[in-house]
C-alpha cells in the first residue's frame, strides 16, 4: 500500500490533486476493475480514450485517477496529472508491486520472426540452469503459479507487473518474456529492467499500426532503452543481437555490452558464431565457435531457421555469463513448442507442418525450411489477416508461388474485411510472380474445408504447411470469436482416415 503522497515524492512529473493520505495498491486501466484502493490510469490509447472512462471508475469506487494535465473534466476524487499518461501505469504499477524485475533475471525478446520459439528456449534453458524460470509471451503466460492463454503477447503494465511479482513470490529466479513493438510504442514496458535484451530479425510486420518500416524499427530499438533505464538498481544489462540483420548495425549501442551472433561462420564480427550446422529431418547439430572455443549442440527441433533461435538462446545464457555446458544441455532438452513448425506425420505417407508464420519472410523461411526435407510436393496453405497491413499480402502469394509445388489460399482471421476480397490480393501476388515453381493454385474461403482439401491431395513424401495461425484455437469472422485449430482439424483428418 502506497500513498499518493509517496507517489508525488517519488515522480517529480507527475502532480498531485487532492488529499496527500490517500492509499493505494494497485494501477487498472480498466474501469471494469475497479474498486477501493485502486488508482485508475486514464490512458489515450490507440482506439479509444481512457479519460472517457473517468467518471465509470469513480462510480466503481477508485481511490484516485490519474489523468493528462490537460483533461479538463470534473474528477470528484484525488487525481496525479501527468503531460503524457501513456507511461505511467507501467511505472506506478512496478513503484506498487515491489519492482519484482529488480529480483529477477529477466530477458526480453523482440523482433519479426523468432520472439516465440527463443523465448521458449530461453525459458527451457533458464529453467534447467537457474533453477526456475516463468514466460510471458504469444502463447501463454506461466508464472510457477498458474499458466493460462495470453490475450496479448506483452500484457499492459499493472498486468506485467503483476505477473513478474507473482513469479518473485512463487520463489522463481528468472522471467523469459517476447516484447511485441506495440508494447514498446505504447510504454506498457516502461522502467522493466532487463538484464539481456535479444533483437532477432527485422522484417515486414504491423504496418498496419507502424506508419513505416523505419517507425518499427525505432519502436523495436526501443528495448535497448530498458538495459539502461534511470530507475534500475542492478547493473546495466546485456544486448543480444544477431549480426546477421543489416537493419541493426546503425542501433545505439553506446554505453551497453552487446553479443553479436551470426548464422553465418563466415562473419568473424561474431561474438558467437555457427560454423556448421547439419539440419536433419528429427532435428538439427550446431558447431559453433564462442571466443576462440568450440561448442556443440543438438537439438529436437528442425530446420533453418531455428538454427537462428538457439544460437539466440545460447547466445543469452553466454551473455547473462551462465555456464556454457550447462547451457547447451538445458537446450539440448527444450521441447516442441506450440504452433510453431509443429509436425504430423499422415496416415498416407505424407506429413503435415502447423507453423504461425503470417509475414512474407516467415512463410519464405518455413516453406525453405520444410522443402529441405521434403521428397514430394510442398504444398502450402495459408491466408492474411483482415483490417491488417494489405500491403504484405501481394508479397506472401508471391513468396508461395516461388518455393511452394502446390497453392490453397485461404481465410486467416478476416476480422471485419470480406475474406473474398482478401485472398483475391493474395492471389494477385501469385500471379504476378514471373518466377513460378507452383504448379496449381486454389482459392478456398472456409479455411477448414481449405486444409482438408490440402491433406487429401497430399500423396507419400509429399509436405502440407499449414501456415498463419499456429497455436491459436480461434478464427475472428467480423467481430465474433468463432472455434478453430489448425492442429485439431489435422488431428481430426487423421483420425477420419485411419478409421477408414
Amino acid at each position: 500500500m502506497v500513498t499518493l503522497g509517496r507517489i508525488a515524492e517519488t515522480f517529480a512529473q507527475l502532480r498531485l490533486e487532492g488529499d496527500p493520505d490517500v492509499s493505494v495498491t494497485r494501477v487498472e486501466v480498466d474501469s471494469r476493475r475497479c474498486g477501493p484502493q485502486v488508482l485508475f490510469a486514464a490512458v489515450r490509447g490507440h482506439a479509444a480514450d481512457g479519460h472517457a472512462y473517468l467518471p465509470a471508475a469513480v462510480e466503481a469506487g477508485c481511490a484516485a485517477v490519474l489523468a493528462s494535465a490537460d483533461h479538463d473534466g470534473p474528477v470528484d476524487v484525488p487525481a496525479l496529472r501527468a503531460l503524457d499518461t501513456r507511461p505511467w501505469p507501467a511505472r506506478l504499477a512496478r513503484l506498487l508491486e515491489g519492482a519484482p524485475d529488480e529480483s529477477l533475471t529477466v530477458v526480453g525478446v523482440t523482433g519479426t520472426n523468432g520472439k516465440t520459439t527463443t523465448a521458449f528456449l530461453v525459458r527451457d534453458m533458464l529453467d534447467a540452469v537457474a533453477g526456475g524460470c516463468g514466460l510471458l509471451g504469444t502463447v501463454r503466460y506461466q508464472t510457477g503459479a498458474r499458466s493460462e492463454a495470453a490475450p496479448l503477447t506483452t500484457p499492459d503494465g499493472p498486468t506485467l507487473y503483476g505477473l513478474l511479482a507473482e513469479m518473485h513470490d512463487h520463489g522463481l529466479p528468472a522471467a523469459a518474456m517476447e516484447i511485441s513493438s506495440h508494447a514498446l510504442d505504447q510504454s506498457r514496458v516502461d522502467d522493466l529492467a532487463l538484464d539481456a535484451a535479444v533483437l532477432t530479425n527485422l522484417g515486414r510486420d504491423h504496418l498496419d499500426y507502424h506508419p513505416s518500416l523505419e517507425a518499427y524499427l525505432v519502436a523495436k530499438a526501443r528495448i535497448l532503452d530498458l538495459l539502461r533505464g534511470p530507475r534500475r538498481a542492478k547493473a546495466p544489462g546485456v544486448a543480444v543481437i544477431n549480426a546477421g540483420e543489416p537493419a541493426f548495425a546503425g542501433l545505439d549501442t553506446s554505453g551497453l555490452h552487446c553479443l553479436r551472433y551470426a548464422t553465418d561462420g563466415s562473419d568473424a564480427t561474431a561474438d558467437l558464431r555457427v560454423v556448421a550446422a547439419d539440419l536433419r529431418p528429427d532435428g538439427t547439430d550446431l558447431r559453433l565457435e564462442h571466443r576462440g572455443r568450440e561448442l556443440h549442440l543438438s537439438s529436437g527441433l528442425v530446420g533453418r531457421f531455428n538454427v537462428e533461435n538457439l544460437t539466440a538462446a545460447l547466445a543469452v545464457g553466454l551473455a547473462l555469463g551462465l555456464d556454457a555446458d550447462a547451457c547447451l544441455a538445458g537446450l539440448a532438452g527444450a521441447g516442441q513448442v506450440p504452433g510453431r513448425l509443429e509436425y504430423f506425420a499422415l496416415p498416407t505417407g505424407a506429413a503435415a507442418v502447423v507453423d504461425y508464420a503470417h509475414t512474407p519472410d516467415a512463410l519464405a523461411a518455413v516453406l525453405e525450411t520444410c522443402g529441405e526435407f521434403t521428397s514430394g510436393r510442398l504444398i502450402v496453405v495459408f491466408g492474411c489477416g483482415g483490417d491488417r497491413d494489405r500491403g504484405k499480402r501481394a508479397e506472401m502469394g508471391a513468396v508461395a508461388a516461388r518455393l511452394a509445388d502446390d497453392t490453397w489460399i485461404t481465410s486467416d482471421n478476416p476480422r471485419t474485411e470480406e475474406p473474398t476480397s482478401i485472398c483475391d490480393m493474395i492471389f494477385f501476388g501469385f500471379r504476378a510472380e514471373t518466377d513460378v515453381r507452383s504448379g496449381a493454385c486454389r482459392v478456398e474461403v472456409d479455411r477448414t474445408r481449405a486444409i482438408r482439401g490440402a491433406l487429401a491431395s497430399a500423396a507419400a513424401g509429399d509436405t502440407v504447411v499449414i501456415a498463419g495461425k499456429g497455436h491459436e484455437d480461434y478464427q475472428i469472422v467480423g467481430v465474433e470469436r468463432l472455434d478453430l485449430d489448425d492442429r485439431r482439424i489435422v488431428r481430426g483428418w487423421i483420425g477420419e482416415v485411419a478409421d477408414g
